[in-house]
């Protein structure tokens, strides 16, 4: 294992386009830490890096990835544009934050949250403002922009034991559960992908539940 990680992943059609959100944090950190923020990057699908009239400047795709992306997602900030085999992406670090309050409430509201503690094993929590300002670029876009959210969750299992846990609404590594009971095995990684309903709940109310303890 190279690194014991859960990686959250967020991906967003943005104009046509497919944007990806990655959050990594250890399976301990999602039991046992506080709450705290920790990195996330975004990666923009854009039409090419740099544009065909003067290479040293940076494409019209890039150039509306940097102008909408900070308006969606707060302090996001522009990396860098690469191209993998055919693709090119526009890289942004947006924070996300790991919330271990049991409150009732978001510990940002302007960031996305993962939600854990002794109620629920992992919940996304999507703030409102990320919605508004979804619809507000779908909006002043004349409708040209839509966003088809979804949201795959990488856990790997970094306690060296057996770790059971019940799954609600979702995938996991590609299997469908309205309600299961599972069990990860130590040093072991499995992929959980929110149903459509699940996506609508957490922006429509803000969380949406995935995994129980």
């Amino acid at each position: 294992m190279k690194t014991i990680l859960s990686v959250l992943v967020i991906t967003v059609l943005l104009g046509g386009c497919k944007a990806t959100v990655e959050s990594e944090v250890s399976l301990k950190d999602i039991l046992e830490s506080k709450t705290k923020s920790i990195s996330g990057d975004l990666y923009v699908e854009v039409a090419g890096c740099n544009s065909h009239e003067d290479s040293r400047k940076p494409s019209n795709s890039v150039t509306k990835a940097q102008q909408t992306i900070p308006s969606i997602f707060a302090d996001a900030k522009y990396i860098e544009c690469f191209s993998k085999r055919f693709d090119s992406f526009a890289h942004f670090n947006v924070p996300v934050v790991l919330d271990k309050d049991k409150d009732g409430k978001l510990a940002s509201e302007s960031h996305i949250n993962i939600i854990s503690n002794s109620e629920s094993l992992l919940t996304v929590g999507i703030p409102q403002s990320i919605k508004a300002n979804m619809e507000r670029v779908k909006a002043n876009s004349f409708g040209a922009s839509s966003f088809d959210l979804k949201v795959n969750i990488k856990i790997n299992n970094d306690t060296g034991n057996e770790f059971p846990f019940k799954v609600i609404a979702a995938y996991v590594e590609g299997q469908p559960y309205v309600y299961g009971d599972l069990t990860s095995e130590g040093d072991s990684v499995f992929v959980v992908t929110l149903s459509d309903v699940s996506v609508s709940e957490a922006l429509e109310y803000g969380t949406a539940m995935v995994l129980l303890h």
